[in-house]
């Protein structure tokens, strides 16, 4: 048996109790023993007896815990790189970049409000996204613009284990600009092609995906537009269209990492 931890701010663990013990109780048939720890209480008083940790399941969305962990030799799910693009847009979008992929444009000024997209940097599930007529600039909140494209049919979430997509939903808005499936967006399973699955596996070859979702725009005329990284990727989309084997493929691939059973 490996001893890891599983690593949760504890709101989040309160709306996701179910995927927890699924969790739990799976890794148990990979020979991964699993603790569930609030970050709340870990921040207060760390870990004791650390050395009998064996990995890492960081849910936290904070990068900066993952990077404690790597620094004292322990595997992290995902690891820190991973945290960091999948919770800060702003150093996604570098990535896309220095990759040559295209994203929406992050603009420095927006005087043109009618065709801006404001959103928080850190944001995830569709939480915060409006025009910016629509937003309060005094909340205190980093937040970026970026251009409203308008010739989209939705997004593309793929959702890769170990570098590989397993799965893809195409995700679609009824109110034109968020599609996310908790804020009401329809979605279907995406049969992706051969040079769409090449497109996103060449975008994450520099990088070690242990699990998240990646996330793509898809045009009308089926170009592929890179929108975000979702490190703490669920499965609320695929078990609402029947497949339910994330989980023991996600935990598989971490016994196969901690050397629990056989590649």
């Amino acid at each position: 048996m490996m001893n890891g931890l599983l690593i949760y701010n504890r709101d989040d663990y309160f709306r996701n109790e179910s995927y927890v013990d699924w969790l739990l109780q799976t890794g148990k048939e990979y020979g991964l023993n699993l603790k569930l720890v609030f970050k709340e209480d870990f921040l207060k008083k760390g870990i004791i007896a650390y050395e009998e940790i064996h990995f890492v399941i960081n849910r936290t969305r904070s990068y900066e815990i993952s990077l404690m962990f790597e620094l004292n030799d322990i595997r992290v799910f995902n690891n820190s790189t991973i945290t960091l693009l999948g919770n800060n847009k702003l150093a996604a979008y570098k990535y896309a970049k220095d990759k040559a992929y295209i994203y929406p444009k992050v603009f420095i000024s927006w005087a043109n409000k009618k065709n801006v997209i404001s959103k928080p940097y850190n944001g995830h599930g569709g939480q915060g996204i409006d025009l910016v007529d629509n937003v309060d600039f005094n909340d205190g909140h980093l937040r970026l613009q970026q251009e409203f494209l308008e010739n989209l049919i939705g997004d593309i979430r793929f959702y890769v284990i170990n570098n590989k997509i397993i799965h893809s939903v195409l995700r679609t808005s009824k109110d034109k600009i968020i599609s996310n499936f908790t804020q009401g967006g329809d979605i279907k399973y995406y049969d992706y092609n051969y040079q769409e699955k090449e497109y996103v596996e060449n975008f994450i070859k520099d990088l070690k995906v242990d699990y998240a979702g990646i996330d793509f725009l898809l045009t009308k005329d089926n170009k592929l537009i890179f929108n975000e990284i979702e490190d703490v990727v669920g499965s609320r989309m695929l078990s609402k269209l029947g497949i339910n084997n994330t989980t023991e493929l996600y935990l598989e691939h971490i016994a196969k990492e901690m050397k629990t059973v056989d590649n």
